[in-house]
């Protein structure tokens, strides 16, 4: 499993300049290319043979893995996310003005910052899951904190101890802000589960439709026609998790109140998570590929240094061609070379002179 240098193909003779009377010479490439690939949670590297199991080691029979019964395993997760981010946005701003006591203004913004939150967040959990965990651990570690503050809203809408007094506190006094506000601690309580909760769909949203093209070869005929498939059930799951927190959750917290609403999703993130983790042999895995803010940092860098030469005073032209079977970046597909953008070729020239 080592690694060997290679050469480019004959691509060393040399061609009329088209305006210096020196020779130019074709970019020829000289890079060490390796097999391996990084494995998750800084585990070391493994062969590059794609797709690997958890542990990092190549699929012998992919027969046995991935397909449309590991992404039904997925598929539950995605549906539990859904619910309990519209169930807490539709329901949280009532919960915290009629329980909590806190005026509307504070509770929207409040549910605001939930929504910020797990929209923002996204971006971290899908650079972690890219460049160092992987999908299949940025999923498995963001749902336990989800659930982990699925939970702790729960406990919050059950336990009196973490909810104002509610005696003599009807309707009325209510809409005139009478009631006793809840303490300090309390909200500080509450908008940590919240916020957690938000964080949580982090490592969720950006990985989980990701993952589930993951079990599916890319080198099989019907590989585009499976990939339509699960996503037409992919966003039929979000569509009914959305669906069942407008309509049943809601339900549930008219005839049995906040405790069994905020429970419902969090027994239902439960059982999605029990079956994410039993579903766990039967994945196939992309081992992440390092992080590209890197790469972007080389170019950049090589853009400063190079930034006062001229494209005609170099004696080298032409693309760099990346030989081999792999890409140069750990654990990523190889685009392959096409002459269909020939027009883009002078820019695309310039660009990669600045490597030289």
């Amino acid at each position: 499993m080592g690694s060997r240098e290679i050469k480019s193909p004959e691509s060393l003779q040399e061609t009329p300049a088209t305006s210096s009377s020196h020779q130019r010479k074709k970019l020829s490439v000289y890079f060490i290319e390796s097999d391996n690939r990084r494995m998750a949670l800084g585990r070391g590297y493994t062969g590059g043979t794609t797709p690997v199991n958890v542990h990092g080691k190549p699929i012998a029979d992919l027969s046995k893995t991935g397909g449309w019964i590991a992404a039904l395993f997925i598929f539950g997760n995605e549906m539990a996310e859904r619910m309990a981010y519209f169930g807490l946005s539709v329901n949280m701003v009532t919960f915290m003005f009629y329980v909590m006591h806190k005026s509307f203004a504070d509770s929207s913004n409040a549910v605001n910052n939930f929504l910020g939150i797990s929209q923002a967040s996204s971006v971290l959990g899908g650079f972690l899951a890219d460049a160092y965990l992987g999908r299949y651990w940025t999923i498995a570690i963001f749902t336990t904190i989800y659930l982990a503050g699925l939970t702790g809203i729960t406990l919050c809408a059950t336990m009196k101890v973490f909810m104002p007094n509610q005696d003599n506190c009807d309707r009325i006094s209510q809409l005139l802000g009478s009631c006793e506000p809840a303490k300090s601690w309390q909200m500080l309580y509450l908008y940590t589960v919240l916020y957690i909760t938000g964080f949580g769909a982090a490592g969720i949203r950006p990985c989980v439709s990701s993952f589930g093209a993951d079990q599916f070869d890319e080198r099989s005929k019907d590989y585009k026609t499976h990939l339509d498939r699960f996503f037409n059930f992919f966003y039929l799951s979000v569509t009914v998790g959305a669906i069942v927190a407008f309509t049943l959750v809601v339900y549930i917290q008219m005839e049995h109140g906040w405790g069994s609403a905020f429970g419902a999703l969090a027994i239902a993130m439960g059982i999605s998570n029990m079956l994410f983790f039993i579903g766990t042999p039967l994945y196939r895995h992309r081992l992440p590929g390092g992080s590209p803010l890197t790469r972007v940092a080389q170019v950049l860098v090589a853009a400063f240094r190079k930034r006062h030469a001229a494209f005609s005073s170099s004696e080298l032209i032409g693309l760099y061609e990346v030989p081999g079977k792999h890409s140069a970046i750990k654990g990523s597909g190889k685009i392959a070379h096409t002459d269909d953008f020939s027009l883009c070729e002078p820019a695309d020239v310039w660009t990669r002179q600045l490597w030289n």
